[in-house]
């Protein structure tokens, strides 16, 4: 009888690891869901934060000023895009949370790096319009911006092109525990404590 238990002690051990790999992977895709949907929103909840900075800050310094039209200007204008993003990267993290890991990830990855080229797209723009005020349109409707309301106005857009970026990390980074052979050769069950 000693020898039995001696026998099923390393598929016990297998088992235990197994399913503490399991817990580990669940609770890595749970925060990967908490980031991929934070990142997704944060374009969305700056643009409605910057509403009502707009009309509070209405009589700030010229600067800031600029710097809070132009996001709220930036925001009206991508608006549907960073809604789209956000609402592809909620699909993709609801199938993170179940069976269908892979293509959350996939999906998920899919918008953060959308929103990393809308991003890095929209800090171009505005650097260029400071770097060479003849490609600035007469016609547009954010301010004429100094450096300082420049580099004010890309820092925001900046944070959530490396959050998305630290995302799509997150993602594809590899978390588990190597595997031991034992607990998958044919025959065997790594929950049971005997092997089958």
């Amino acid at each position: 009888m000693t020898e039995r238990v001696e026998e099923g002690a390393p598929a016990q051990k297998a088992g235990n690891e197994a399913v503490a790999a399991e817990a580990f992977d669940a609770q890595r895709r749970s925060r990967d869901v908490v980031w991929s949907q934070g990142a997704a929103l944060a374009p969305l909840f700056f643009f409605g934060m910057s509403v009502p900075a707009n009309v509070v800050l209405a009589g700030a310094p010229a600067h800031i000023g600029d710097a809070v039209t132009t996001w709220m200007v930036l925001g009206a204008f991508s608006f549907v895009v960073f809604f789209a993003l956000a609402a592809l990267s909620f699909v993709g993290a609801a199938r993170l949370r179940s069976a269908h890991g892979p293509l959350g990830r996939w999906l998920v990855s899919i918008a953060a790096a959308a929103a990393v080229l809308v991003h890095t797209g929209v800090v171009f723009s505005v650097v260029e319009s400071v770097a060479v005020p003849a490609t600035r349109s007469p016609e547009s409707w954010a301010p004429e911006l100094t450096a300082n309301a420049a580099a004010l106005v890309v820092f925001p857009y900046i944070v959530a092109a490396a959050a998305n970026v630290y995302v799509l990390i997150r993602l594809w980074r590899r978390h588990r525990a190597p595997r031991d052979v034992r607990a998958i050769e044919p025959g065997t069950d790594p929950r049971a404590s005997t092997p089958r």
